[in-house]
C-alpha cells in the first residue's frame, strides 16, 4: 500500500488540519476524493441533474479545503460521513440562500417562479430524509469498492492478477462459487482443498481491509464495529 493510505484516518487529518502542516490538507483531499460519489448522489437526490450535482459536489469540495472546516470541527466529531454529509447539506442550504437573494431583483414573473422553486427546495432540503439514507447507501458501497480495488492492487502486486478477478465476485455472494472454483483448478492446476483455501484467505483479506477502511473514517476505533453492521445492514 502507499503511504498515505496507511497513515491516513479520520482522527490524523483533524489533527494535521489544525497545524500549518500541509499533509493534513493532502490527506483530506484523498479522503474527499475517495468518497465523493456519495456527495454526488446526495445531491441528485434532491433533484438536480447531473450538471448541476457535478458543479455542487466540485463547489463544496473547494469551500470545504479553502476553509480548512475540518480544522475548526469539535473533538466529539465521530464519523468522517456524518461530518461531510452535515457540511454539504450546510453547504447547499447557503448556495440556495445566496443564489435566491441574488435573484430578487428580476421581474414580477421572475420573482414568483423563484418563489415557488425557493419553497420547493426548502422542503426538500427539511424533511427529504431519504437523501440522508441514500447518501449512506452510496457511502457504503463507495467504501466496499475502495476495500477491493486496494486488494486487487496488492494481489496485481503479489502476481495474483487473473487468479483474484476470477474470485473478486465471490467476495460479495456465493453465486457461482462452483463455477469459479472448477475454473481455479483447471486454469492454475489447484486441486480442490487448495482452489477453496485460496478463496477462503481472499476473504479474510478483504474483510481485512473493509476494517481497515472503515478505521479510517472514525474518530474511535471502538465504532468500527459498529459501523460495518449499520454499513452491512445498508447494503442488504
Amino acid at each position: 500500500m502507499n503511504s498515505l493510505f496507511e497513515t491516513t484516518n479520520w482522527t490524523l487529518v483533524l489533527e494535521a488540519a489544525s497545524s500549518s502542516d500541509a499533509n493534513g490538507g493532502h490527506a483530506l483531499e484523498h479522503l474527499c476524493k475517495r468518497y465523493r460519489p456519495p456527495l454526488l448522489q446526495y445531491a441528485r437526490a434532491f433533484g438536480l441533474g447531473e450538471d448541476d450535482a457535478q458543479d455542487v459536489t466540485q463547489s463544496f469540495f473547494q469551500h470545504l479545503l479553502e476553509k480548512n472546516l475540518p480544522a475548526r470541527a469539535q473533538p466529539d466529531l465521530g464519523r468522517f460521513r456524518c461530518f461531510l454529509l452535515s457540511s454539504m447539506r450546510n453547504f447547499m442550504r447557503a448556495m440556495h440562500r445566496n443564489a435566491t437573494a441574488e435573484k430578487r431583483g428580476g421581474d414580477d414573473s421572475e420573482h414568483l417562479r423563484l418563489d415557488e422553486e425557493s419553497a420547493q427546495l426548502h422542503q426538500s432540503l427539511a424533511v427529504k430524509d431519504d437523501a440522508g439514507e441514500s447518501f449512506d447507501r452510496s457511502w457504503a458501497h463507495a467504501l466496499i469498492e475502495n476495500a477491493l480495488n486496494e486488494l486487487e492492487e496488492e494481489q496485481i502486486r503479489q502476481g495474483h492478477e487473473e487468479r483474484f478477478r476470477l474470485m473478486r465476485p465471490l467476495l460479495m455472494e456465493t453465486e457461482g462459487r462452483e463455477r469459479v472454483m472448477k475454473e481455479m483448478q483447471e486454469r492454475f492446476g489447484m486441486n480442490e482443498g487448495a482452489s477453496r483455501t485460496a478463496l477462503s484467505r481472499l476473504r479474510a483479506r478483504f474483510r481485512e481491509m473493509v476494517r481497515f477502511e472503515v478505521a479510517r473514517v472514525v474518530a474511535d476505533p471502538a465504532e468500527v464495529d459498529d459501523e460495518i453492521a449499520y454499513l452491512i445492514k445498508l447494503l442488504r
